[in-house]
């Protein structure tokens, strides 16, 4: 049966915004189920209609909203195809892109029983796709014990414009036409869909940890939360049985707008309200063994302790089911701050997410935070701060409500992304899209710029997919 191609009508206008409430445009849209169905869907658009992938609308950076043509929606794509388990008691499983994260996870327990593992990359945004989350190589809050998302996938098979597919893996290299050799995996991971389409993963699986314990410290001067995680970059408890896998920073500001709209979050409307007095918290997630894990909590409350944080007010939980609680009040960190917007959008339009995806990791987190706080207070403006703290990758959300406030956000943001960009990170995992290209501006690294040229023109030369994505549509 023939994948059908629906004309883009009012019930599918939903397709044209993600969460960055970055808005386009579209002539059609399909939602094919299999590889087949989607070398269809390019052969019956042809050649000269761009095409953008799409998955779980997620996104906060409008890269998966089309500037024109057609929408390729994948999130029908979204089967376990197979899985087997390893000697050393990793596992693998195969995947299609568009299943999310939550259904991976029900897929990975069902299928695993007898030996449960699981997939690290834990961007809270369960909603999200596989597809997208390789896209993106988005990475998570558990970061800084297993790192980004690439590490946790073995093997991409690719559909590309010209309709040619490909299984890549690591080890395999490319060499561009300026000479710069590279990995050919890396051609398509993080590249926001610009060089192919991922039809399917290959996803590296890591035993289930023994215990998992979660811990939320909470502080009345913001001075001093940052002296507590500023002491856990000097040093960071750790020993062979258990380590530190979270280190998240959440402001009043945030914490306010999660109060506000807690009730109505089935997940978390369940735990204690936080004390107004209360200015800043610092959430850390352990794994491993349960003796290990209660070593590295003393030592934590130790160091809480001696920069004012009251052990006795501590959130203190464990076990699976507490700790993706504890994953919902921080998922509701950046999902308070997108409804804050959205409802600033039901009277001015233009208006759209402003957050930032910096890292400056040579600094001390006090003074990042100081000097964020001092801008925002400068410029006039409402923000949340919250995001990882160990590698000061904070995802400052400004709060405009008017058009002014907006301008005034946008050249704040290019302010920044221009000091960041000569000794940190100006994208860090939530790629550049259409929207902060268009923020963002000169900031973004020239030489990742002209690696996605070149990519660009090695693979998709006529600018047939994801158009507007990272570079500018070649006319």
């Amino acid at each position: 049966m023939s994948v059908t191609i629906f004309p883009m009508e009012e019930q599918y206008k939903e397709y044209l915004i993600d969460e960055s409430k970055f808005t386009g445009n579209a002539d059609s849209i399909s939602f094919p189920e299999t590889e087949s169905e989607i070398r269809e869907v390019l052969e019956r658009l042809g050649k000269d209609v761009k095409i953008t992938i799409q998955g779980g609308k997620t996104g906060i950076t409008g890269a998966a909203v089309p500037e024109e043509g057609h929408i390729l929606n994948l999130s029908h794509m979204n089967k376990v195809k197979d899985g087997e388990v390893h000697s050393d008691g990793t596992a693998s499983v195969t995947v299609e892109p568009g299943i999310t994260l939550m259904d991976l996870k029900k897929e990975i327990d069902s299928m695993f029983r007898k030996t449960p593992v699981f997939w690290p990359p834990d961007p809270t945004e369960t909603s999200a796709t596989v597809g997208g989350v390789a896209a993106e190589n988005a990475e998570g809050i558990c970061r800084i014990l297993y790192g980004p998302a690439r590490d946790y996938i073995e093997k991409i098979r690719v559909l590309y414009p010209d309709g040619t597919v490909q299984e890549i893996g690591w080890g395999e290299k490319i060499v561009l036409a300026s000479g710069k050799e590279m990995e050919k995996m890396d051609t398509v991971l993080g590249k926001e869909g610009i060089t192919g389409i991922i039809t399917e993963l290959t996803l590296k699986l890591l035993p289930k940890p023994e215990s998992l314990w979660g811990i939320a410290f909470f502080f009345r001067d913001t001075g001093e939360a940052g002296q507590f995680v500023d002491s856990l970059k000097e040093e960071l408890p750790s020993c062979e049985t258990a380590a530190v896998a979270a280190v998240e920073y959440i402001d009043r500001k945030t914490m306010d707008l999660i109060e506000e709209r807690k009730p109505s979050m089935s997940k978390i409307k369940e735990l204690p309200d936080i004390e107004q007095e209360i200015t800043d918290m610092v959430y850390l997630e352990i794994q491993g063994q349960e003796e290990g894990i209660e070593e590295i909590a003393e030592c934590l409350m130790e160091k809480a302790a001696e920069c004012g944080s009251d052990p006795d007010e501590a959130w203190a939980v464990s076990g699976e089911a507490e700790i993706e609680k504890m994953h919902a009040f921080r998922h509701a960190a950046a999902e308070t701050a997108n409804l804050f917007i959205e409802g600033v959008r039901r009277t001015n339009k233009e208006i759209t997410k402003l957050g930032t995806d910096m890292a400056v990791a040579d600094a001390g987190f006090s003074e990042i935070l100081k000097k964020s706080r001092e801008d925002i207070a400068k410029s006039g403006l409402s923000a949340c701060i919250f995001g990882h703290a160990m590698e000061n990758h904070l995802h400052i959300n400004l709060l405009p409500e008017n058009k002014e406030e907006y301008e005034e956000g946008i050249r704040l943001l290019s302010r920044w992304a221009k000091e960041t960009s000569a000794h940190g990170k100006v994208i860090g995992e939530h790629g550049i899209g259409k929207l902060k290209k268009k923020i963002l501006g000169d900031a973004v690294p020239g030489e990742y710029l002209e690696v996605c040229r070149e990519l660009k023109q090695q693979y998709d030369s006529v600018y047939r997919l994801n158009p507007g994505n990272i570079i500018e549509t070649e006319e």
